[in-house]
């Protein structure tokens, strides 16, 4: 996506005020790992106002300095750049917070409300975050908690940290500033569910049955070469099988499982079926598809063929039982031998597939961050059938509140025929 305003030439930024006080600087942070780099687009983005970069580069170095220490300030800016959903911010600090001490592991807690593994101390460092997000104040209880251990100072300068990585994430998210290039490997931001611009938060509640909203569909006109003809609802035909159709077409699970704003195409990893890659070291993996967004959410996709014995409830059933379980079902070495094998069953390898996808991505990062996702329960279920039985609908409803971060959906694939040609058409139930 093109930037809103471009950043500026890097040898023109270079002769600019900023741009000097910009090369000074940067050979102190973070021991100078930055020297030989280019100036970032946020510099070169901001310098596109001649006195507002002067203003504000005193205070972006001062905040990168040691009055809080290095692994709790990146901590900090993590949990900053999740909350604002700040992409650029989100691939530098994932770069700074290893370059620190933080763990792969921590870095993905970090983009997580769950608080397992933390001291009680960086616990209220998150929290102090999410409440300076939510409410732009920290509550007595967390003020108390972070009073042990820092000085008044230092709860200023972490006031004045999250402050200036939340102005960042309105300039960069706004501005639709690029990672920089010279990132090697830069990494997946997590989704936050409490940010969703689309999906499950920002939809309005489904209509119950029967009422206006949901009759839209039943009754469609298709136009072709002999003029127009009107499709009505059919029974579901066994030819060709709904999985074949979800394999091919997995944009048909619209909402429920499409990359936020991305607007590239949801990716195959591995499809159900035993015979297309038997498994030889012990992993079980039914009947569950595998797809992936281009921000490395896994969707794990459950279909109801009509000709199955087993019914919604039991497809549900499966599929809560692979989310609970999906770090152990998909380990990393499995997620890579299932998408080189997907891609060869394409004629390519595994960067190349991505690559066609349009995922802005490299395998082994992309691979690693379905591989946290799912460690961490951020992902999605969807159930594909032809017809829901009403109770179906207030069970996902029900599940959809309960499980966040996972999201939990229906597709109904309905079948509407004027006995020559056939539509499929989905409706997600939430």
């Amino acid at each position: 996506m093109r930037p809103r305003i471009d950043p500026q030439d890097a040898d023109d930024f270079a002769v600019t005020p900023a741009g000097q006080v910009y090369l000074q600087e940067v050979s102190r942070s973070l021991n100078g790992i930055l020297a030989d780099r280019p100036p970032p687009n946020v510099h070169r983005t901001i310098a596109n106002h001649p006195t507002l970069l002067p203003a504000m580069q005193p205070l972006m170095s001062h905040v990168a300095g040691d009055i809080l220490p290095p692994r709790e300030r990146e901590l900090v800016i993590l949990r900053t750049a999740w909350r604002s959903q700040a992409t650029y911010v989100w691939a530098h600090h994932h770069a700074a917070g290893l370059f620190v001490g933080l763990t792969e592991t921590e870095i993905a807690r970090a983009a997580s409300e769950d608080a397992t593994g933390w001291t009680p101390f960086e616990a209220a460092l998150l929290t102090a975050v999410d409440e300076l997000h939510t409410k732009s104040a920290i509550s007595d209880s967390t003020w108390k908690q972070l009073a042990e251990q820092y000085s008044e100072e230092q709860i200023l300068e972490l006031l004045a940290l999250a402050g200036t990585y939340k102005t960042l994430a309105f300039i960069l998210n706004s501005c639709l500033v690029p990672v920089d290039s010279w990132m090697e490997r830069p990494a997946l931001l997590p989704v936050d569910p409490g940010q969703l611009t689309s999906g499950r938060h920002a939809r309005p509640r489904e209509s119950p049955p029967g009422t206006g909203a949901e009759t839209w569909n039943r009754r469609i006109v298709l136009q072709n070469d002999s003029g127009l003809s009107q499709l009505t609802p059919s029974a579901a035909h066994p030819e060709p099988p709904l999985h074949e159709i979800l394999v091919r077409y997995p944009d048909l699970m619209s909402t429920a499982a499409q990359a936020r704003e991305s607007g590239s195409p949801l990716l195959l990893i591995r499809r159900n079926s035993s015979d297309i890659m038997p498994d030889t070291d012990g992993y079980s993996f039914s009947a569950t598809h595998l797809f992936a967004d281009s921000t490395g959410v896994p969707i794990l996709a459950e279909v109801v063929e009509p000709h199955d014995t087993w019914n919604a409830h039991s497809a549900l059933s499966k599929i809560l039982d692979y989310a609970g379980s999906g770090a152990r079902h998909w380990p990393l070495h499995i997620l890579q031998r299932s998408l080189d094998y997907t891609a060869q069953l394409q004629d390519t390898d595994a960067e190349g597939l991505l690559a066609e996808m349009g995922y802005p991505v490299d395998q082994g990062s992309f691979l690693r961050t379905i591989e946290g996702n799912l460690a961490l329960g951020r992902l999605r279920m969807v159930i594909v059938a032809s017809q829901f039985p009403p109770e179906f609908n207030r069970v996902i409803s029900f599940l959809g509140q309960q499980l966040r971060p996972a999201e939990v959906y229906g597709v109904e694939l309905r079948r509407f025929s004027d006995g020559a040609q056939a539509a499929y058409i989905p409706r997600v139930v939430t």
